[in-house]
C-alpha cells in the first residue's frame, strides 16, 4: 500500500496527522478488508493499493482523520474489488460528475 498526499504537508502537525491517524486508518482498512475476504488472501502479494489522502489544513481532530480515512479506504477497496463503477457506467455518467472544489 502506498499513500500519496493530496496537499503539501507544511509542518510537523500535518506530518504527524498523515503518518499517524491517516496511515493507521489506511493500514487497518486494508488489513480488515483482507480479513473480511474483500481482498482475497491469495491475491495479496499480487495487488497494489495506491491511496490518495486528503487532510484539510485546518484539521485538528485525529479521531475524525482516522474515521474518515478508514471508511473511505474500506469503501474504495470494496468498490474496486467489485469493479465498481464499471467502465460503461463511468462513460455513461461522466457528464454528470461534479467536484466540490471545481466551480466550472
Amino acid at each position: 500500500t502506498v499513500m500519496v498526499t493530496k496537499v503539501t504537508i507544511k509542518g510537523a502537525k500535518q506530518a504527524v496527522q498523515m503518518f499517524g491517524p491517516a496511515q493507521y486508518a489506511v493500514a487497518k482498512a486494508v488489513a480488515d478488508s483482507v480479513e473480511a475476504g474483500v481482498i482475497p488472501k491469495d491475491q495479496c502479494e499480487d495487488l497494489v493499493i495506491v491511496c490518495g489522502v486528503f487532510i484539510h489544513w485546518e484539521a485538528d481532530d485525529d479521531k475524525k482523520i482516522f474515521d474518515y480515512n478508514y471508511e473511505a479506504t474500506k469503501e474504495a477497496i470494496a468498490r474496486a474489488m467489485k469493479n465498481e463503477p464499471s467502465v460503461d457506467e463511468m462513460i455513461a455518467k461522466k457528464s454528470e460528475a461534479t467536484h466540490p472544489f471545481y466551480a466550472g
